[in-house]
């Protein structure tokens, strides 16, 4: 061990005269512990969010679109469907249609988003498959009247399937009846008039964001045709990617396939400010808890300074038996860093078993109507880990410099004059 190091650890773990350096050199590790923890935690959660999100997002939409410039129909959606789905980097595709609408039950309305599901295309390729939690999506489908209503002049009636959130809003459960407006008019001989049809709750789904949840229902596509009077036409394809982040290089081969008339949009152009959000808010919280790590370390500075002053008879002893100042410079440095390794590794053990134990007992609850999703799952990363405990230890050994080349100028003689 070289002479500098154990000297070094001899001073930190002797008992000193004065008790007050021990005091502060143990809030100084107090500090960077918790700074460290906190950090790690932060980021844990930030990432955790940010990545919940992503998966309901992604999980909710479709990763890549494909639609006309003017949003007008699509008449040969079936044969270009088809042709996407041999489009190396697409995993699944299909047709749908998005309409804004009412829907009422009883005296209770809400405005809603109404998206046609292709019930002929893979199950993969529509996330409502995925999402369901009550009644089945084949049901969609034209379906029997309900029994209650027992009036057998009744036409049958289409499913539908809403969001949890909007069924405990509109206060219907499976098998009830609700009335959907559309935004598209009909022409009659008195002008126009409002296309409205009734369906039947056949199942309701939860994807985890209440922005989907209290606004979305689907039905199937023929029924979203009849409903907004486009004839056989689609207004978008919808794909699954085999790689989400690949997903711009996969469009272009998406509109070679499709040829001109079309443009594409992806989940990252859709939600593009709310990564942005997401990396802002990791840049503040990295900025934020590094001062934090660097207003602890300032007690790293004090402690170096009182042990100088407290030390400086030794100082001197070596100096004389022939110790250099960048020797006794060592000396302090590497205090300060044992300092800032002890704390980076205790706050990095804080961090990590507070992260387990908020996972294991589900503690980070946040609004569902605030922030989409009610249960956050804190991420942690090696990496991230690594990257703060080595910024804790940096920061201690730049608070180190002005101690150390303090001892490092002690002259010999005058500190050993009075003595």
């Amino acid at each position: 061990m070289p002479y500098e190091l154990f000297i070094a650890l001899r001073y930190l773990r002797a008992r000193r005269r004065q008790a007050a350096v021990s005091v502060i050199t143990a809030i100084a590790i107090a500090g960077i512990t918790v700074g460290v923890a906190a950090l790690i935690v932060a980021q844990a959660l930030a990432l955790g969010f940010r990545d919940e999100v992503q998966e309901k997002i992604l999980s909710g939409t479709a990763h890549l679109n494909l639609l006309k410039p003017d949003d007008s129909g699509i008449e040969n959606y079936r044969e270009l469907t088809e042709r996407l789905r041999r489009v190396p980097g697409v995993r699944a595709a299909s047709a749908t249609i998005y309409e804004p609408v009412l829907i009422s039950a009883a005296d209770r309305q809400e405005v809603a988003i109404l998206k046609g599901v292709d019930l002929d295309a893979p199950p993969e390729a529509n996330e409502v498959f995925a999402t369901t939690i009550e009644g089945d999506p084949k049901e969609l489908r034209l379906s029997p009247a309900p029994a209650q209503l027992e009036e057998p002049v009744l036409p049958p009636l289409d499913g539908v399937i809403i969001g949890k959130e909007l069924a405990r809003t509109l206060g219907v459960h499976k098998n009830d009846t609700v009335t959907v407006l559309a935004a598209h008019p009909r022409l009659t001989p008195l002008g126009p008039a409002p296309r409205y049809t009734r369906l039947r709750v056949v199942g309701i789904f939860a994807s985890g964001l209440y922005e989907y949840d209290s606004k979305w229902l689907y039905v199937s596509l023929q029924t979203a045709q009849r409903m907004i009077g486009g004839g056989d036409t689609a207004r978008v394809i919808q794909m699954k990617v085999a790689d989400i982040y690949a997903v711009a290089e996969v469009s272009q081969r998406v509109l070679e396939a499709a040829g001109p008339g079309f443009i594409t949009t992806n989940w990252q152009e859709l939600n593009r400010a709310l990564f942005a959000a997401f990396k802002l808010q990791q840049m503040v919280i990295v900025l934020f808890f590094s001062l934090l790590i660097a207003i602890a370390a300032l007690n790293i500075i004090t402690t170096l300074i009182m042990m100088v002053i407290e030390k400086h008879r030794d100082i001197a002893i070596l100096r004389a038996q022939g110790a250099t100042p960048q020797s006794i410079r060592r000396i302090f440095m590497l205090q300060g860093i044992t300092i800032g390794l002890v704390g980076a590794l205790l706050g990095t053990a804080v961090g990590l078993s507070f992260c387990w134990f908020a996972n294991a007992y589900q503690l980070i609850s946040i609004p569902a109507e605030i922030y989409s999703i009610s249960q956050v799952r804190l991420k942690v990363r090696a990496f991230d880990c690594a990257s703060v405990a080595l910024l804790a230890v940096i920061i201690s050994l730049l608070a180190t410099i002005y101690p150390a080349r303090t001892a490092a100028r002690l002259v010999p003689v005058e500190a050993l004059r009075y003595e």
